[in-house]
């Protein structure tokens, strides 16, 4: 039989898995290992992401950990005699503002030092650590300070150092470019690529998923 080029075959889904459908044609598990998404989706209308999430974590998120080369940024690390550059997504940034605002606590935690990262989390307010070797031991501290649970956190990673704390966490989230390893064990893949309001979007479904994202609307009469 020729083959059809342009066209997949739908996969049927496994047994006790229910596929979800989204904007623009794209399928989440419902069990919680998610398909890849589209880059269009972003963000999930209201509706459809409280289908999906379906109660991600039991109660309130507190603590949003996150990466960031390849989760805050796109990926490319420019270098010139000043020292390093990242290129950031200002949608996220003022996304992790809102969360900070509204009681959950944004924390990077990267595995490359990097002025540039320090110097945008500087400006952010957020709390932030880099050149970390081991990011679960950073993480542990956190939350032995603000005396909360791995499954009050939400973790956002593209790439394998990203694979043991968000083992941990009771939301596991991968940008829509992670690695298929990290995809594999989330629970949520953004729509949006890494450094390209993939962060923005989480913050979105965690301030949902919180019941304070109204707030967000009325602060600029959206609502």
């Amino acid at each position: 039989m020729p083959k059809v080029h342009g066209r997949r075959t739908p996969k049927a889904p496994a047994r006790g898995e229910t596929k979800v459908p989204l904007r623009g044609g794209a399928r989440m598990l419902r069990r919680g290992k998610a398909d890849v998404l589209p880059p269009s989706i972003t963000p999930t209308p209201k509706v459809t992401l409280e289908e999906l999430l379906h109660e991600p974590v039991k109660g309130p998120v507190r603590i949003l950990f996150l990466d960031a080369d390849g989760t805050l940024t796109d990926g490319v690390i420019a270098f010139d005699a000043q020292g390093d550059g990242r290129n950031f997504w200002v949608r996220d940034g003022l996304a992790l503002q809102w969360a900070r605002d509204l009681g959950v606590l944004p924390v990077v935690i990267s595995g490359r030092a990097s002025r540039a990262v320090e110097a945008r989390m500087l400006e952010l307010g957020v709390e932030h650590y880099v050149g970390v070797k081991d990011k679960v031991a950073v993480a542990e501290q956190v939350l032995e300070r603000e005396q909360a649970r791995w499954d009050q956190c939400v973790m956002v990673g593209d790439d394998l150092p990203d694979v043991p704390l968000l083992k941990r966490v009771g939301w596991p989230i991968a940008v829509a470019d992670a690695v298929s390893e990290v995809r594999a064990i989330a629970r949520t893949i953004t729509g949006a690529p890494a450094g390209a309001g993939a962060v923005r979007e989480v913050v979105e479904m965690v301030l949902r998923h919180n019941g304070v994202w109204d707030q967000i609307l009325r602060r600029y009469e959206a609502l």
